[in-house]
């Protein structure tokens, strides 16, 4: 597998997963075409500019996925679980951040 199709296949799976923050209802509305567009907007991208039109696809569903899952959760009347969840995915994203960056660093260290 390409190193490109591997980060398209680890970038949809990563986005679906962050999708737990939003709402039940809206994720069981709206998830799986929201996955859709994002697996579009990708390809394009890395179709495009390569692993770095990824890059750009990942800062523009970033700075607007705190934002609108808020706001679906201030609709939904779930705010508090809005902020339970947002508390889990950062924990998480922020223990993958170590570790991948702990791997780059013990690879780097055997060359």
């Amino acid at each position: 597998m390409s190193v490109s199709r591997l980060a398209l296949k680890l970038s949809v799976g990563i986005y679906s997963c962050l999708l737990v923050i939003y709402p039940v209802g809206f994720r069981r509305e709206f998830g799986e075409q929201m996955v859709l567009v994002f697996e579009d907007m990708a390809k394009d991208s890395m179709r495009i500019g390569g692993v770095w039109g990824l890059v750009g696809v990942w800062y523009l569903v970033l700075s607007e996925l705190w934002s609108t899952a808020r706001e679906q959760h201030l609709l939904a009347g779930s705010y508090f679980r809005f902020l339970r969840v947002r508390n889990c995915v950062l924990q998480a994203v922020f223990s993958l951040m170590g570790l991948v960056g702990g791997l780059w660093w013990v690879m780097r260290g055997k060359h």
